[in-house]
């Protein structure tokens, strides 16, 4: 009974740090809103106008420019940090670094597959999935909290609760008239996209006697035959 007590204490402690890291710590340091508010506008806007109905490759591999260009911030961030002599020690020094570089991985992968064409970066590249890199991270990189494996761990275990809270309230929230008129744009396109190929398919590859028919046809045989017939007899 003391261990599940303990877990269960662990766990709380671990939701605690995880909404005091996206809910409190952006504003305890005016700095980093510099870099978290554009990225949180910039879900806003593309989840629920972009994005709610399904991410195109396009759109991951725009995303990916954020994280290319988010993971170069926090960069210059940790180097000044270090100028300043907040952040020391190697080993602090050198895991934030292969953070960063992780991060920038990420966005180099997507970019690369994107233009690849491989479906993957519509599940990898959403913007949801960006902004909790970032909401989580960024902080850390700022050194507004510490840099501790109980951080990497509540990342973890609760980034399913952000993405299925975000997809729960992309059900119940109506899809905006852009994205309506998109969707019946795209709709009527593939319609029509439709008619064409059947009717090219059916006055064309799959109907031979159509192709060969001609209105003259039989009015040439007819007289052929009659000339042959009438050289025929005389």
């Amino acid at each position: 009974m003391v261990w599940y007590l303990s877990a269960v204490l662990y766990l709380w402690e671990l939701f605690r740090l995880w909404t005091h890291t996206i809910f409190v710590t952006p504003f305890q340091n005016v700095n980093m809103l510099w870099l978290l508010v554009p990225v949180w506008l910039s879900w806003f806007f593309a989840e629920f106008f972009q994005e709610k109905v399904g991410t195109s490759m396009g759109n991951a591999i725009t995303n990916a420019v954020l994280i290319l260009w988010g993971s170069i911030d926090c960069s210059r961030q940790t180097v000044a940090l270090i100028a300043a002599k907040t952040i020391e020690g190697t080993g602090n020094i050198a895991l934030r670094f292969a953070l960063i570089g992780v991060i920038f991985i990420y966005g180099i992968l997507i970019v690369t597959w994107g233009i690849k064409g491989n479906t993957i970066v519509k599940k990898i590249g959403r913007i949801r999935q960006v902004t909790y890199v970032f909401a989580m991270f960024v902080p850390i990189f700022y050194n507004a909290i510490p840099f501790s494996w109980k951080h990497i761990i509540a990342v973890v275990i609760f980034y399913p609760l952000f993405y299925f809270v975000i997809e729960i309230i992309d059900k119940i929230v109506p899809n905006p008239k852009s994205i309506e008129q998109d969707m019946n744009s795209s709709k009527s396109s593939s319609l029509d996209s439709f008619d064409l190929n059947d009717f090219g398919s059916n006055s064309g590859q799959g109907n031979p006697s159509f192709n060969s028919y001609n209105p003259n046809q039989n009015f040439n045989q007819g007289f052929n035959n009659q000339n042959f017939g009438n050289q025929r007899f005389r």
